[in-house]
């Protein structure tokens, strides 16, 4: 079969799954694979409802990413964004959350790591999404598969509350005992790449510098400036190294909850592990600062500092540490737009932030005035 005949094979397959369309499906699987954050392959969705029916016994009504499904799907999310996060409909019971990772033979043992977290945090008693079954973890044509319950009332929208709510969970993780096993694996880092960059946060690093190699040699002229300047702040990045440890998470910040104010639930826990603790809490900064609120920036410190007080390494070392993931992400937005067929500006988006070290400073002096408040 053709590249294309399969394409539209994955395509009907989706519409059936889904109900949409086959324009729709066809429209949502475009953006997925055209998506930065795509695999290599589209799920079969029709084996993969049947490897999951044998697999646990259940009756599947419907399965599909889930932001195909306006009732599911994130707030603000667009198409394409969570292609292998799954909701499974069972006819016999609530929803399930199916995810499904990458091929590579390695990342099965660490499924079940994830798989291990989560019943670690059950045991504390820590919000978070639960295994659906004993056997929560699978293996789908190579890939690990997991199976977690589905939480009721969506992505919160990013209110004082919800980022109060946040931190403080964020600081009750991170005093969470370590407790051998996956929980003192290597963790912290984005989880976009699971195969490849799993581990500490200065895998995020690692990555940024790889997503610049890997468009190197087909820069235009006119990108260079741009490419040099990336390239030298991912060298001179500081990696976190060195700094108070914990069990962290890898994503945290408000599309890392789902459920309702003061009902919470935290997912996403493939990245999850020890690592350094301040670049969780930089990244919940970042995003809770979005369109220079202060008030964002005192929330999140007053909340965390309910459990955890930070070093002074940590404070004098959070600019750059509040850098490391928009760098990351300001490499991933360069990778995509010279693969496009353009050269970003150095003063927009995530590069323009990366680009400008005054966004990390005056980020982190309110971040210390607040904590030192």
């Amino acid at each position: 079969m053709t590249k294309e005949g399969s394409f539209k094979r994955a395509v009907r397959q989706r519409a059936q799954a889904t109900g949409l369309r086959y324009t729709e499906a066809r429209a949502a699987l475009e953006k997925s694979r055209t998506s930065p954050f795509a695999r290599t392959r589209p799920v079969e969705f029709a084996e993969l409802r049947a490897h999951l029916e044998a697999q646990y016994g259940i009756s599947i009504t419907s399965i599909a990413p889930i932001d195909d499904d306006p009732e599911t799907r994130p707030n603000g999310s667009w198409i394409g964004h969570y292609p292998w996060t799954l909701v499974v409909k069972r006819a016999d019971g609530p929803p399930w959350i199916a995810r499904v990772f990458s091929s590579a033979a390695d990342t099965v043992g660490r499924v079940e790591g994830d798989a291990e977290i989560l019943r670690f945090l059950a045991s504390h008693d820590f919000p978070a999404e639960r295994p659906a079954h004993d056997n929560a973890v699978s293996v789908f044509e190579g890939s690990g598969v997991i199976v977690t319950q589905y939480v009721e009332g969506g992505r919160p929208n990013q209110s004082p509350e919800v980022l109060h709510e946040l931190a403080s969970l964020l600081g009750r993780l991170h005093k969470l005992p370590l407790a051998g096993g996956a929980v003192e694996r290597d963790g912290g880092a984005e989880e976009h790449d699971g195969a490849f960059f799993a581990g500490r946060p200065k895998q995020d690093l690692a990555a940024a510098m790889s997503f610049l190699v890997s468009v190197e040699d087909v820069v235009p002229p006119e990108g260079h400036e741009v490419f040099e300047l990336l390239r030298d702040k991912v060298e001179h990045a500081d990696d976190a190294e060195g700094l108070p440890e914990a069990f962290t998470h890898s994503n945290y910040h408000a599309w890392a909850a789902v459920g309702t104010p003061g009902n919470l639930s935290i997912v996403g826990w493939a990245g999850s592990g020890r690592g350094p603790r301040l670049p969780a809490l930089a990244w919940l900064l970042t995003t809770a600062a979005e369109g220079n609120k202060e008030e964002g920036i005192d929330t999140v410190t007053r909340g965390y500092r309910e459990h955890i007080q930070l070093t002074a390494e940590e404070l004098d070392r959070l600019p750059g540490v509040l850098a490391m993931r928009p760098l990351w992400l300001a490499c991933l937005d360069y990778r995509q737009s010279v693969r496009n067929g353009s050269t970003p500006p150095m003063n927009e988006g995530w590069i323009g932030w990366a680009a400008n070290p005054d966004h990390a400073d005056r980020l982190a002096a309110q971040a210390i005035a607040s904590l030192q408040a």
